[in-house]
């Protein structure tokens, strides 16, 4: 064999070997398609499961799409009759990953075997009211007492209707709709119609008012809260009929730490309200309550109060303030002096008899108030100061506060006032 022959075997060689070996074309299997094979619900208490596998709207067979869960997750949620809904997947084995089983969780509605939905919400809001009792006393007025009837989730979750009626020193009934909107700009919305009926304690007239209310507030953690209201009154008073359109937006601050026996913190509230009285000028109403409580010797506390209330015109005599008594100028009675503008300052000095582990607080104040009233147009150079001073003392568990302060009005009479209520 000749040398050149040989090297060519070789060469022939060397390139089989370094060739891939020929793989075989394997037949490919066709994709796996996942079908139900079984549905189990979980937290149906009152719907039978015949029905309930009705709203779920899935037969045995049907395939596993991609947004099958999330599909049948809306459909019950869009029934109205569950809270919470959950659908989860499950392979019924380690092998068999073409048989699937749907476990829905769900957390029912009250009422939700109801079919009818006008009879379900009817059904669920009898079936949740809250009681809870109304009980005042007011200087001036006397004691008002009633019951506030409630109800939960009735316009979404969080949301209340509430029906309070009085009777007594006010008598009236309102109804009032709260709903939260969390995540928004504001993140409460409040409507609202009422009609109440009292006497008047300086004039001895009657007061009968008719209100239509919409208003929205917008909290925050701090606990400063922004709101604003529109207002719609008819107000029966001394024989004549008024009705005015009010406008009111207002800021407030209340620490959260601020308990029954506040202590080295503050408070304050700001308002403007707009007051447009059919057939007369639009009236301002600027009002101010900035209070202070700073702690001294023991548990003791001094507490300061500043308040005003202005009016940029004159004001009807149902609308303006009183002077006199446990909320302005205590000395005096309820109604001693009325103006179109008011300015009140207290200071106090509190002392706990109670631990301040224990629930709720009682004490003794001594206290001395001084207040004017005075008229549109007038400046307050011109006011008459009032002065009081006096002791009291106050007791306020939890719901309930009741305070009773024995005062001299500084010319030579003695006055007792005495202010208690229920608190929810």
């Amino acid at each position: 064999m000749s040398s050149r022959r040989l090297g060519g075997i070789l060469v022939a060689l060397a390139a089989a070997l370094a060739l891939p070996p020929a793989v075989a074309a394997q037949p490919q299997s066709p994709p796996t398609t996942e079908t139900v094979a079984e549905v189990r619900v979980h937290g149906n208490h009152s719907i039978p499961d015949a029905e309930m596998l009705e709203l779920v709207g899935v037969a045995l067979g049907d395939a596993v799409t991609p947004d099958l869960l999330e599909t049948v997750t809306d459909r019950l949620l869009a029934s109205g009759r569950f809270a919470t809904v959950e659908v989860r997947k499950r392979y019924r084995s380690l092998t068999a990953t073409d048989r699937v089983a749907l476990v829905i969780v769900v957390r029912e509605e009250p009422a939700a075997s109801v079919r009818n939905d006008l009879l379900r919400a009817l059904t669920r809001l009898a079936g949740q009211p809250m009681f809870m009792p109304v009980l005042r006393y007011e200087e001036g007025y006397g004691l008002t007492y009633g019951a506030r009837f409630s109800l939960l989730d009735v316009a979404g979750e969080g949301s209340r209707v509430s029906v309070p009626a009085t009777w007594g020193g006010e008598r009236g009934v309102e109804m009032e709709l709260d709903v939260p909107l969390p995540g928004r700009i504001v993140d409460r919305l409040l409507a609202g119609g009422s009609r109440a009926r009292r006497q008047h304690p300086a004039l001895g007239l009657v007061d009968d008012r008719t209100r239509v209310r919409v208003g929205a507030d917008r909290r925050f953690s701090s606990g400063v809260r922004f709101h604003a209201a529109l207002t719609r009154d008819e107000v029966r008073f001394g024989g004549g009929v008024d009705r005015l359109t009010r406008t009111e937006v207002g800021v407030d601050y209340r620490p959260a730490a601020a308990a029954s026996f506040p202590r080295n913190t503050a408070g304050l509230a700001a308002s403007v309200e707009r007051i447009a009285i059919d057939g007369r000028g639009p009236i301002v109403r600027p009002r101010l309550d900035a209070r202070a409580f700073v702690g001294v010797t023991g548990q003791s506390v001094v507490a300061a109060r500043l308040s005003y209330e202005g009016a940029s015109g004159p004001l009807p005599l149902y609308e303006q303030p009183l002077l006199g008594g446990g909320a302005t100028l205590r000395g005096w009675p309820v109604g001693v002096r009325m103006g179109d503008r008011l300015l009140a300052g207290s200071l106090e000095w509190r002392v706990p008899v109670t631990s301040p582990l224990s629930v709720g607080s009682a004490g003794l104040r001594f206290f001395y108030d001084r207040a004017a009233v005075w008229d549109a147009g007038q400046p307050l150079r011109g006011a008459e100061f009032l002065d009081g001073a006096g002791v009291g003392v106050f007791f306020a568990p939890q719901f309930f506060q009741v305070h009773v302060d024995v005062a001299h009005d500084l010319v030579g009479s003695v006055r007792v006032h005495v202010g208690a209520g229920i608190q929810f």
